[in-house]
């Protein structure tokens, strides 16, 4: 297998970010901590990386492959999910972005981990994984067995076309050939949601859910066996507002059908504070509601 080209072809637009962090000690006298990580170009100047990367930083500037420098602006930051989007002056190539991805696929993760150029390769292992983010949310994740190091963080994961299927996120330390992504398909709805509010809204229904299988299906003896079962409503919600209640199945959401939470979280997210429609199975009965959520600080 020779991804040369593939490699050569996404290196141009990924680049890495330098940071300083201005903190004080116990006696109150400033100091500097650096931090190191990669983003990748979506076009336009908009460099998309991790919030972990970015989002405590005093300032920070990016460096491309050929080694030119530009101070980069943060435009909105998402630290539920890892992500931030900056803007630089240079112009650099986009990458196209694509919510394809499957257990056993070929991956490329690319980076600067201990500020080397570097790309390793694996397979996806799962592509519904949730770990701890840095603030302590549930993160919904790819996991890879790509190598992922320090420096890696905010750098895409590519599939063997050279198209984003992920953001590297995080690696467990203690294990080999575990690594993890944000899906591109939150990345997507994180840039709508900025397009359609001009800042990063955090949407809010109340629910929890968890994916339906066939074996729940079974023994529930539900019509459907793909979507989410809710299992706790907040009764303050707006989703307790319009109707949810605990045992709900949802099968869709803003016409679009629902395989896993993902499906929930980025249709939520792309959504901003606009109205969402689900579609609901209340044991046989055949349910559409309307939501609109409400913002989170």
């Amino acid at each position: 297998m020779d991804f040369s080209a593939v490699v050569d072809d996404v290196s141009k637009s990924v680049v890495t970010i330098l940071t300083k962090q201005i903190t004080l000690d116990d006696f109150l006298q400033p100091s500097v901590a650096q931090g190191l990580g990669s983003g990748f170009s979506i076009g336009k100047g908009l460099i998309v990386t991790s919030y972990h990367v970015i989002g405590q930083a005093s300032s920070s500037m990016i460096v491309t492959r050929d080694g030119f420098r530009g101070e980069a602006e943060i435009i909105a930051v998402n630290p539920f999910n890892d992500l931030a989007l900056i803007k630089t002056d240079l112009d650099l190539k986009p990458l196209k972005l694509t919510d394809d991805v499957k257990v056993g696929q070929g991956v490329l993760a690319v980076g600067s981990p201990l500020g080397l150029d570097s790309t390793t390769f694996g397979i996806v292992s799962s592509v519904d994984r949730t770990i701890q983010s840095p603030i302590g949310s549930s993160l919904y994740v790819i996991q890879t067995d790509a190598a992922v190091n320090p420096g890696n963080s905010g750098g895409p994961l590519v599939n063997t076309k050279g198209e984003v299927v992920g953001v590297i996120t995080a690696m467990i330390p203690y294990a080999q050939g575990i690594g993890f992504a944000i899906p591109s398909r939150l990345v997507m709805s994180f840039i709508e949601n900025i397009k359609k509010n001009g800042r990063y809204v955090r949407p809010y229904i109340g629910v929890r859910i968890i994916k339906l299988n066939r074996a729940m299906a079974v023994y529930f003896n539900l019509p459907v066996d793909e979507g989410v079962i809710v299992i706790d409503v907040d009764p303050r919600s707006p989703a307790y507002q319009a109707g949810i209640r605990r045992g709900d199945v949802i099968y869709e959401i803003n016409s679009k059908k629902v395989k896993s939470q993902l499906d929930i979280i980025a249709g939520i997210e792309e959504k901003g504070l606009d109205q969402v429609e689900l579609g609901v199975y209340r044991g046989k009965n055949k349910l559409k509601m309307s939501i609109e959520p409400m913002e989170l600080s």
